[in-house]
């Protein structure tokens, strides 16, 4: 069970809203490094239908002795979509991830929006309700996340904190109680932030990315060589090649600032706790936040490069 404070006094307004501003930079967390995974299969894909595309001569099929006699333009036709199935298989299987890393995603994107409603300072209609659905999510998540045999251990029972909010006449929050819930919930997660960010940094750290990364890359020049071997390539072949080569490198950018971008989230929730358990001023806990704001707008500039030639 979680470890309660025992101190009766009540966070600052300035404090409150110090964790609401932690919230809203932290929020979609998980979608950063999501985003490394899918784009890499999204490159995958398109290099694969160059390949495809290099593995038979569909003008042979013209050039067929018997118009009447498809049995080698059939036999074609079905070698060339087995292809393509077999492209969208490998991404659904070669580009996913852990169960580990799925779990975390989940984690932490349940706590920064429980997080969110505890420190808003706007009415919400029915926050009680959500916050019991988000303290019981929150806590299925931890157990389920704490049955995986190879996973570090978190602390249970911390989204119960999130299910005890109490609304005043159902229409305000009552700024005492939100205060005193915030105090004991933010330090009581402190610990299940620092092992969900190390899980992160694993995943974004490890080798199989490194791996993907330098196959989309190699793949990619492979491909297209043997599409030009088969075909004469167009303008916007010659522009999909030079993309594809520009998206791989934005997805090695976006690991790195991904990773940069997890050190700082747990670097300001560290602050954060600091601040609300030693009663410390704003000032440290605003330059980690601004970092990790910084950080996270880079994340976000690199993912709207990514996206832009899909369009």
């Amino acid at each position: 069970m979680v470890v309660l404070l025992s101190s009766c006094a009540s966070l600052t307004k300035s404090q409150v809203e110090a964790v609401n501003q932690f919230s809203k930079t932290s929020a979609d967390f998980s979608a950063y490094p999501s985003k490394i995974m899918t784009s890499l299969a999204d490159v995958y894909v398109k290099r694969g239908v160059y390949l495809v595309n290099s593995l038979e001569d569909f003008d042979d099929i013209n050039k067929a002795s018997d118009p009447d006699d498809d049995s080698s333009a059939e036999k074609t036709v079905k070698q060339h979509i087995a292809e393509l199935n077999h492209i969208m298989e490998s991404k659904r299987h070669g580009y996913n991830t852990s169960k580990t890393i799925d779990i975390t995603f989940k984690i932490i994107d349940k706590y920064i929006h429980a997080l969110r409603l505890l420190s808003s300072d706007k009415h919400i209609s029915n926050a009680g309700e959500q916050a019991t659905n988000l303290g019981a999510g929150l806590d299925s998540l931890i157990g389920a996340y704490n049955n995986i045999p190879e996973s570090k251990k978190v602390t249970k029972g911390i989204g119960g904190l999130v299910g005890s909010l109490i609304m005043a006449g159902g229409k305000q929050w009552v700024r005492a109680k939100q205060a005193n819930e915030i105090k004991r919930f933010v330090p009581a997660a402190d610990e299940l932030i620092s092992v969900m960010t190390g899980n992160l940094l694993q995943f974004l750290r490890s080798g199989k990315i490194d791996s993907l990364i330098a196959n989309e890359r190699q793949g990619i020049e492979t491909d297209y060589k043997n599409f030009l071997r088969h075909r004469k390539p167009q303008i916007q072949h010659e522009r999909d090649y030079l993309e594809l080569y520009m998206d791989v490198d934005r997805i090695d950018t976006l690991r790195i600032q991904t990773i940069e971008a997890t050190e700082a989230l747990r670097a300001a929730h560290a602050d954060l706790t600091a601040q609300i358990l030693q009663k410390k001023t704003l000032n440290e806990f605003i330059t980690a936040l601004q970092t990790l704001y910084d950080d996270v707008k880079e994340v976000r500039t690199t993912i709207s490069a990514i996206d832009s030639h899909k369009k």
